[in-house]
């Protein structure tokens, strides 16, 4: 059998393609080497190569990674450095623990070295140990060249020689650059920190990572990596049983397990962190659990941990850790087993993260909603305040965490909340009522007085609403106003152009109808046509149709200041007649509305030929159009609401005296 040089295309650049990966994997060779301090100097947040008309421009940029470990002679360069693939806990290898701190190797494999040549095409390694001379400790110097690996010849590949080759050093380390790059990102300062921290779960007294930037030789020690959990989910994992196999052999894990304060912002913070020896092996969200469990939702955004299972990277035994060591092999009997197990886990911490959970998002909505002070502002009455604040706590802890960040959202959630409390009082007080049958008259008047309160609170609410949307409607009401801003308003609040026109609901029968019409009338006239509710959103229809007391109502509304066109006219005239029609044909959609069709065209005057102004006057006088001007609606529901108001003001001031 004989190896082709290519394998190294497929141990190097196929597998480690992340600045983070190849630089994570030279450190786990110092930590190795015994070293207490490692050094990454490289040119944080900049491309290393751009590519530019399809040509790859190298930007002169260098890695160097820096350790003062106990070096690499020159007698032991092709015994072990460069013999690819040779297991370094093997019987030719130099052991499973390091020489002087006697740490447990993370390196097995002996591929490690070739993680540069998945973002470079050059490294050179010049590196001081052995025995101690009166010179200080020989250092060997050599380049490798990732182009003449590859170069298509069975005969050994031979390194350049170094011009530091053979030289003295008076201390022990070594030190490896990268240049000539493929088209890589380094990420800023600050993640790359976080990257490296991820990698690496066990910070030590001896072992420290210093991360500078080359551009602006700023440094950043690497410390553990940290997550701000949510009180009360962490679960410490020597507390929690060991995974077991079937024969019932028990595997120690060690670690915890919880949910974040927040979502997941980054790859680095999401999900389980799985180490054996000190380095990162897998990382995974859910175990490859299920859909369908209770607290899902947040399992999946929320959850983090880190467990430590040295057994997956033991010495003897089955080796369960996937070539470039960044996943588990999961289909083998340990890993079936610790799959089992973590999915149960999984299952356990969104248990107990329930009431955590709520509270979390209850002290988010009151944060950012600011409901007592809103509450305060919008009520005089103390008991509606106080069912404000029950209602945001029940509510804000049903909220979705990640929805709660949406301004929007918070705001729509606050004015539900002040929106329902005054009701609540009114329940509240008339079930204290029906309830206490040893209330004496003093006490049940005091209760019906706070239901009045209530009533009137909410009712003023409204009114107070209702007048709001009148004003900003109002400002809206310019010749340079398009229809589409309008049609917005209305959507929200279709009680302005009738004020019966109060909530639209969902209605079943209206949305089967709309679609058939849609389809018939494509069918009849080769034409398409769109309707829609004022709830559909920013759909933009042909026209409108509602449904109200009986009848179908098509809606038209036109900018401030435009006049009917005979054209528009004409298409209006033809939703009509078409709609009227199709009721016909369908007997029983027409029985659903008896009253037929009706229109209601805002528009502030009429530019028609006599025939047409006819047409239009005759569907005036049978009732089946309604013509509206802007101005003359708008004047019409502020005097409306207006008066409600002020009669609800005054109602509620004698209500609490």
């Amino acid at each position: 059998m004989t190896i082709s040089r290519t394998t190294i295309d497929k141990l190097g650049i196929k597998l480690y393609d992340k600045v983070s990966a190849v630089v994570a994997e030279l450190v786990a060779n110092a930590y190795d080497a015994d070293a207490e301090s490692v050094t990454i100097t490289l040119p944080v947040g900049q491309w290393l190569a751009l590519r530019q008309k399809g040509k790859l421009i190298d930007q002169d940029y260098s890695i160097v990674v820096e350790d003062n470990g106990h070096g690499i002679p020159p007698a032991d360069v092709n015994k072990f450095f460069l013999k690819v693939g040779l297991d370094r806990r093997g019987p030719n290898g130099k052991g499973s623990t390091s020489p002087k701190h006697k740490r447990k190797v993370m390196g097995r494999k002996g591929i490690g070295k070739l993680a540069p040549f998945g973002i470079c095409k050059k490294m050179e390694i010049l590196s001081a140990g052995g025995q101690k001379t009166a010179s200080g400790f020989l250092r060997s110097h050599f380049i490798l060249d990732y182009s003449k690996i590859l170069k298509d010849t069975e005969e050994n590949y031979l390194p350049e020689v170094g011009s530091l080759d053979g030289t003295f050093e008076s201390k022990t380390g070594t030190t490896i650059t990268l240049t000539d790059f493929e088209r890589r990102h380094i990420p800023d300062l600050t993640t790359f920190n976080r990257q490296l921290a991820r990698r690496f779960g066990l910070p030590t007294k001896d072992w420290r990572i210093t991360i500078t930037d080359a551009l602006t030789d700023t440094s950043t020690v690497v410390g553990s990596f940290q997550i701000d959990v949510m009180e009360n989910t962490l679960i410490n994992l020597s507390d929690w049983k060991p995974v077991t196999l079937d024969e019932g052999t028990t595997l120690p894990v060690s670690g915890w397990i919880a949910y974040s304060k927040e979502s997941y912002r980054d790859e680095e913070m999401a999900g389980i962190r799985v180490y054996a020896r000190g380095k990162i092996v897998a990382q995974t969200r859910d175990f490859g659990i299920q859909s369908g469990f209770s607290g899902e939702h947040m399992a999946r955004s929320y959850l983090v941990g880190e467990i430590h299972a040295d057994w997956l990277d033991e010495d003897s035994g089955e080796d369960l850790v996937r070539t470039d060591r960044q996943d588990i092999l999961w289909a083998s009997e340990r890993g079936e087993a610790f799959q089992k197990w973590g999915q149960e886990l999984i299952r356990e911490v969104a248990k107990r993260s329930s009431e955590p959970r709520r509270k979390k998002a209850r002290d988010v909505f009151f944060e950012k909603a600011k409901l007592q002070e809103h509450a305060t502002k919008r009520f005089a009455d103390q008991e509606i305040q106080r069912a404000a604040v029950e209602l945001g706590r029940m509510l804000g802890g049903v909220a979705s965490l990640d929805e709660l960040q949406d301004a929007d959202y918070v705001n729509d959630l606050r004015e539900l909340v002040l929106t329902v409390a005054p009701h609540k009082v009114l329940v509240d007080a008339l079930r204290e009522a029906g309830e206490d049958s040893k209330s004496t008259l003093e006490t049940m008047v005091g209760v019906f007085g706070r239901a009045h309160v209530a009533e009137f609170a909410s009712l003023g609410q409204v009114a107070h609403e209702r007048v709001t949307v009148v004003g900003n409607l109002e400002a809206k009401l310019t010749p340079d106003t398009v229809e589409g801003v309008l049609q917005e308003i209305l959507e929200r609040a279709p009680w302005l152009i009738h004020p019966e026109w109060t909530v639209l609901s969902a209605n079943e029968t209206l949305d089967t109808l709309r679609s058939a019409f849609e389809q018939w009338y494509k069918q009849q006239t080769g034409e398409t046509v769109t309707t829609t509710t004022f709830q559909d959103g920013h759909k933009r229809p042909d026209f409108v149709l509602l449904t109200f007391s009986g009848r179908l109502e098509i809606v038209e509304i036109k900018r401030p200041k435009h006049k009917l066109q005979d054209d528009e006219f004409d298409r209006l005239q033809s939703y009509i007649d078409k709609l009227t029609e199709f009721l016909d044909a369908h007997p029983k959609l027409n029985q659903e509305f008896p009253n037929g069709v009706h229109a209601t065209l805002v528009c502030d005057g009429l530019s028609l030929k006599r025939a047409y102004q006819t047409a239009f006057k005759k569907l005036q006088d049978d009732g089946t159009l309604e013509h509206l001007k802007w101005l003359e609606f708008l004047k019409n529901t502020k005097k409306v609401h207006e008066d409600f108001l002020r009669v609800a003001r005054k109602a509620y001031k004698a209500a609490g005296s």
